[in-house]
């Protein structure tokens, strides 16, 4: 009995594997390659180099404007500050980019992501000026670019704003 059904089951998998075998492909839509610079590794490379020329700089408190570009609400160009390291009322649309570190890993997110678009321009200093990211080929809406306008060390004086805005609840 039990030899039975074991050659009954036998059966109806191998039933099921010649089916899906014969059954012809489902459209399939354009492949997403990674940019060529995630491909190549120069694009972590460059991060990797920006990380060690902004360790070097050895700046922890400071002030920057940030300006976002995407298929979503528009808002202000903020300007973020920094203390120890820490964003200071970072509001919630900007708080995984409020600092220099955070917007690198935004960054290192994208290479890991393979992205299929990728653009970064540092500074001398590693702060990675402009960011452009395309996670999908032929997507739309899916863009987002970030652009650091204006950068100032210490978070009194010399330009830009002295005290940061409120933050969102």
């Amino acid at each position: 009995m039990r030899a039975l059904l074991l050659a009954i089951v036998l059966l109806a998998l191998a039933g099921v594997a010649s089916a899906a075998a014969q059954s012809p492909p489902g459209p399939v839509g354009p492949r997403n390659e990674p940019d060529p610079s995630i491909r190549d590794g120069s694009a972590q490379r460059a991060l990797d180099r920006a990380r060690k020329r902004w360790r070097r700089a050895d700046i922890h408190s400071y002030r920057f404007s940030l300006e976002r570009s995407c298929f979503c609400p528009r808002t202000d160009t903020p300007v973020l500050f920094v203390r120890n390291d820490r964003p200071v009322n970072a509001t919630a649309d900007t708080r995984s980019v409020a600092t220099v570190r955070r917007l690198q890993r935004r960054v290192q997110a994208a290479i890991d992501d393979k992205v299929a678009g990728l653009d970064v321009r540092y500074d001398r200093r590693g702060i990675p000026r402009e960011i452009g990211i395309d996670q999908i080929k032929f997507a739309v809406d899916d863009e987002v670019s970030y652009a650091v306008k204006s950068f100032w060390r210490g978070t009194r004086g010399r330009g830009g704003p002295d005290q940061p805005a409120p933050a969102d609840g």
